[in-house]
């Protein structure tokens, strides 16, 4: 009996589910923040939510591609997004190699390492993913992942 590799979504925080937001300072001029609760929590909880809805269609596992990773490893991730409101038995699995190359690069050199054969999707708000394009999720910045993305990863992943 072969055991089912669950998928894998590789990824991306910022503009995915920690997204942008315009402010007006009290001087009248407007300034963007991304980070308003300092890392206790994500604060994009649609996106979460949508991430949420994902996983009872299809259960996957999280490979972390953001540059989150330089500063953080897998155990914290696990604790930041079941803070955030991401559903407990979503496990962060590991995060990509640190290549300082393009981000498809990083993701195919982890499947590679993993050999990893089962399917896979990429959230990202940017499209460095070279052959990988045609994996990719890509979100609006400042929307983060929407129903739009959440329709485009099921049906890639079924």
């Amino acid at each position: 009996m072969s055991m089912m590799i669950k998928p894998v979504i590789f990824l991306d925080i910022d503009g995915v589910v920690e997204t942008i937001y315009w402010e007006k300072a009290s001087d009248g001029t407007w300034s963007y923040n991304v980070h308003k609760y300092g890392h206790e929590e994500l604060n994009n909880k649609q996106a979460i939510g949508w991430l949420n809805e994902l996983y009872n269609k299809i259960s996957y596992d999280i490979v972390i591609s953001s540059s989150w990773r330089y500063r953080m490893n897998k155990n914290e991730f696990q604790e930041l997004l079941i803070k955030s409101g991401f559903n407990p038995n979503i496990k962060v699995i590991d995060t990509t190699p640190i290549l300082y190359q393009q981000r498809g690069l990083e993701i195919q050199k982890w499947l590679d390492d993993n050999n990893f054969k089962g399917k896979f999707i990429i959230i990202d708000d940017d499209c460095d993913m070279c052959h990988l394009r045609p994996f990719l999720v890509r979100c609006d910045c400042q929307l983060g992942f929407t129903i739009y993305e959440y329709q485009k990863a099921l049906e890639i992943l079924k």
